[in-house]
């Protein structure tokens, strides 16, 4: 069964993405304006006022309507004027009184924080063409704990074919209900790909290619329909393919 990282874990997941994302952009001021493909109409700065503007409403709770594209767009319109190191530097002052929040949230919750900052950490890799850090245990056993309990109670829900999802770091987990599910399909993959099919960052064209065991055909709901449910419509996959 699909597992959570718990709370302590998954905080300490989310502080070395946060470590990771300053070292790969403090500094550059070049990158601000690139445009980042996997976040159509944002540049890196405005990506890098996001993960900031999360960090503050995390202090503020305010989070009644988090993950909403309103939440996100309300974020870089507040710090969207701040040049990159100006915003690593608030995202830092942040931390401690973050990690205060964290302790006292659901496992769930920082689960789907560390996701969240993890999927841009790769967004902006991808723009500056500088890979790396894709297989770092705690991170994705948190990131992917995340993606995979959220996606074994929605296809449940909705009885669609079972899922047997294996990656390095999480193993084998099965979503769905073998007793009541329409089929079963399994998938292995490498963790950065899971991070990027179930993250809206793979074209449905993308995702049927991916090595499936068995037809993925009356599971592509999971990805256009299911997934985007518990973000408001934030993980659909892209028009375009994505390459990185």
């Amino acid at each position: 069964m699909p597992l959570l990282l718990p709370t302590n874990d998954a905080g300490a997941a989310y502080r070395l993405i946060v470590e990771r994302v300053d070292a790969l952009v403090r500094g550059r001021a070049r990158i601000t304006d690139l445009a980042v493909p996997a976040c159509p109409g944002w540049n890196i700065r405005q990506v890098i006022a996001h993960m900031a503007g999360v960090a503050q409403d995390v202090v503020a709770l305010n989070l009644e309507n988090k993950g909403t594209s309103s939440w996100a767009d309300a974020q870089v319109a507040r710090l969207g004027g701040h040049d990159i190191d100006d915003l690593l530097d608030m995202w830092r002052e942040s931390l401690d009184e973050v990690g205060a929040n964290l302790a006292l949230a659901s496992d769930a919750g920082v689960c789907q924080l560390v996701f969240d900052t993890l999927t841009h950490e790769h967004d902006i890799r991808g723009a500056i063409g500088e890979p790396g850090s894709r297989a770092r245990d705690l991170e994705f056993k948190a990131a992917l704990g995340f993606v995979t309990t959220m996606g074994d109670q929605f296809i449940r829900q909705a009885k669609l074919p079972t899922l047997r999802l294996s990656t390095p770091t999480i193993g084998s987990v099965q979503l769905g209900d073998p007793h009541t599910a329409s089929g079963h399909i399994a998938l292995a993959v490498s963790d950065f790909e899971a991070l990027r099919s179930f993250g809206g960052r793979r074209s449905i064209g993308q995702l049927r290619a991916l090595p499936w065991d068995g037809d993925p055909t009356n599971l592509m709901p999971v990805f256009t329909d299911v997934l985007p449910a518990f973000t408001n419509g934030g993980l659909r996959p892209p028009a375009d393919d994505l390459i990185e």
